[in-house]
């Protein structure tokens, strides 16, 4: 999967592209985006209140009374035979709590009742036990049962509709009674309807449920087709979220005993349970994702994550038989989750406000509906057909808003990516800009050497000839003439130097620039420790202020193969040497040593080549700008140099998988050469190579 902050184009078929181009359209992008998706919520909640208003249907004609059976063993007889106080009048819509008791209902028809046909209604259709008893002469109790409840199979009823519903005829008596026994149940609401309304009303339930659902099944699919084109985890957390939702909402209005298991009603209950403890599982997922993408306190995620865990517990607890304990557990998380959840968002930090609102708003309208079901469940409030099924507004509004969150996220990663294409774009260009400039640079540069090299040969071929007109020159004249073609030789040899060193930057910075790797490394080649010290020997042993008798007794590398070609390492001593020459204190010794040591990355071993002097007049370098392109001391302008030696040899070093450093001590300076050695070249060596032989 990708991450969170990496929503790339998508490549392939014409749909990905049609799809992606959707999505961006519907970002909900700039101010009219904003506007949008607020009217895109209010609309929503509007047709559902609107909706809930049509499935709500007629109040009902009967005067409803409850009675309580804390144990729940009175029977029909008992329960009519009881006095008319026993009862208590109660609302349409009633709330009652998770309670084992019985509960019955009497249902009196009044005088406004129409017709001699009437259909006792109970509400919701999630209840477990649920009997409804009519008047009926003929039975030899006088009352006749239909025995209902999401636990009875659905091919059972009488009367086929989502709600509980028994017909009776007020000529036999006026009286109903509705036992109800249920684990699950929050409010009940109890009406005595015509055939006419209960009908009307069961088709306008059918209708509203189907339009919900296929709301909720709209999110669920582009959420998963979301997240198959973007293999985003943000749209496939979202799509399991809202495929439990429509689950839940499915078993929650008895769709699932109706229509998929109309004769297997304890599957469809078990069904309804696993579906709702899903989804609070699919939603902790969820919103966990988006407080942890948005800012939220590490240790706050931390405290939400057991959230995550209710899921399994709840299995557990089924498996054992407890489902009235993982009930309960869901009784005590969903308080806990809101709290944490408040704490989250209100900790949320982000740059795109919007986005951050619509977290707000989400959990803002979740508490105070939240709040008022549990106002109702006090008694604080009346209830209300919303209250019959309180998940499913809220859920409703969640699926809606999550939608617009995960949208406005693609919105951003979308702009982010473009951004981010365009910098690339303005990279590559500056890139392709400076390679052009180096280029001309280095023809301007070529040229250049080329027009200074050509004088230069002149005056070195007119030195030569008036040196071999010396003897023709008259005595007093010939050892001022001497001396002035000593200078002329030696100018003529340090430009000759400068513009070697010029050169050869240039080179080092366009192998550099052209980030060959591993292959610029091969290019610059390999020397044998060998050679490199019969030539070191060869070039100062005749000179009389560098010390070589470390180099001369250093026999155990010989044979080791060392980065970098012959040359250019002996220019790089060279550098080394004839700085340490120009400003050591006049008459002092120039030391060179050589020492071979492991060293971990690449390769195995090294070869470190030190120079050491006593810094005279010029005084010390300054560390922090001593290896800088054209630096020279402060006092070192008295001598000819052009500040890119220790520039140069720094990073070919570097290029070869080595280094240069410095290191003061006292007046006394040391320049460490560091190189890999690659490989033995005689196996008959004594030096062990640390780590094993490297080609």
């Amino acid at each position: 999967m990708l991450n969170a902050d990496a929503t790339p184009k998508p490549s392939g078929g014409w749909w990905r592209q049609a799809w992606a181009s959707l999505l961006e359209r519907v970002s909900f992008s700039g101010a009219h985006g904003h506007l949008v998706s607020v009217l895109v919520a209010l609309c929503t909640v509007w047709a559902y209140i609107g909706l809930t208003s049509l499935i709500e249907g007629d109040p009902g004609s009967a005067v409803v009374a409850l009675a309580t059976d804390p144990q729940g063993l009175m029977d029909i007889e008992a329960v009519s035979a009881l006095p008319p106080t026993a009862f208590e009048p109660v609302p349409p819509v009633v709330a009652l709590g998770y309670s084992g008791a019985a509960r019955w209902f009497q249902v009196q028809a009044s005088a406004a009742t129409p017709g001699n046909a009437a259909v006792v209604v109970v509400q919701p259709s999630y209840l477990d036990d649920v009997r409804i008893y009519v008047p009926d002469p003929g039975a030899a109790s006088g009352w006749q049962v239909h025995q209902q409840g999401d636990r009875v199979a659905f091919d059972q009823r009488v009367r086929k509709d989502l709600a509980f519903t028994a017909e009776m005829r007020l000529d036999q008596g006026p009286r109903a009674f509705v036992r109800v026994a249920t684990r699950n149940a929050h409010n009940i609401r109890v009406r005595l309807l015509s055939p006419q309304a209960a009908d009307r009303e069961n088709a306008f339930t059918l209708a509203g449920v189907g339009l919900y659902c296929g709301t909720v099944l709209i999110l669920a699919l582009a959420s998963a087709l979301s997240s198959v084109l973007y293999r985003d985890r943000f749209w496939a957390a979202n799509a399991l979220f809202q495929l439990a939702t429509l689950a839940t909402l499915f078993f929650y209005f008895g769709l699932g005993n109706q229509f998929l298991f109309s004769d297997h009603p304890q599957v469809a209950d078990q069904a309804s349970v696993l579906s709702g403890f899903l989804h609070f599982f699919c939603g902790a997922l969820l919103y966990r994702l988006l407080y942890r993408q948005y800012g939220a306190p590490d240790w706050l995620v931390r405290l939400w994550s057991p959230m995550l865990l209710v899921f399994p517990v709840q299995l557990v607890l089924i498996v054992l038989g407890r489902v009235d304990l993982a009930l309960q557990l869901s009784n005590v998380i969903l308080p806990v989750a809101i709290v944490l959840g408040v704490s989250m968002v209100l900790a949320l930090r982000y740059h795109d406000v919007f986005l951050l609102n619509l977290l707000r708003v989400n959990m803002v309208i979740t508490l105070v509906f939240l709040g008022l079901l549990y106002a109702t469940h006090l008694g604080w409030l009346s209830s209300g057909f919303m209250q019959l099924y309180p998940g499913v507004f809220i859920n409703l509004l969640s699926a809606v808003i999550l939608h617009l969150v995960l949208l406005r996220r693609n919105f951003l990663l979308s702009r982010q990516q473009q951004l981010d294409q365009r910098e690339f774009a303005l990279m590559q260009q500056q890139m392709h800009i400076e390679r052009r400039q180096r280029e001309e640079d280095g023809r301007f540069l070529s040229m250049l050497l080329h027009e200074i090299r050509s004088p230069l040969s002149v005056v070195a071929l007119a030195r030569a000839a008036l040196e071999r007109k010396l003897p023709q020159i008259g005595h007093a004249t010939r050892g001022s003439a001497a001396r002035d073609l000593q200078r002329i030789e030696a100018s003529v040899q340090q430009m000759r130097e400068v513009l070697q060193q010029v050169q050869a930057t240039s080179e080092l910075e366009h192998r550099m620039n052209a980030d060959e790797g591993l292959s610029a490394k091969a290019a610059l080649g390999t020397c044998g420790m060998a050679a490199l010290l019969h030539r070191l020997l060869a070039e100062h042993v005749r000179h009389a202020s560098v010390d070589t008798l470390q180099l001369a007794s250093f026999e155990q590398g010989e044979r080791w193969v060392v980065a970098g070609g012959l040359e250019r390492v002996l220019m790089m001593i060279r550098n080394l040497v004839d700085n340490a020459i120009k400003y050591s204190v006049p008459g002092s010794m120039v030391v060179l040593d050589l020492a071979v040591r492991p060293m971990s990355g690449d390769w195995n071993s090294q070869c470190a080549l030190a120079v050491r002097n006593q810094v005279g007049a010029v005084g010390m370098p300054d560390p922090q700008r001593l290896f800088e392109k054209y630096y020279r001391g402060p006092n070192a302008h008295q001598y000819s140099g052009s500040g890119l030696g220790l520039y140069w040899v720094r990073g070919l070093a570097q290029m070869l998988g080595g280094d240069v450093s410095c290191h003061v001590q006292g007046s006394e300076v040391t320049f460490t050469l560091v190189l890999p050695i690659l490989a033995v070249g005689d196996r008959g060596s004594n030096f062990p190579p640390p780590g094993g032989d490297k080609v």
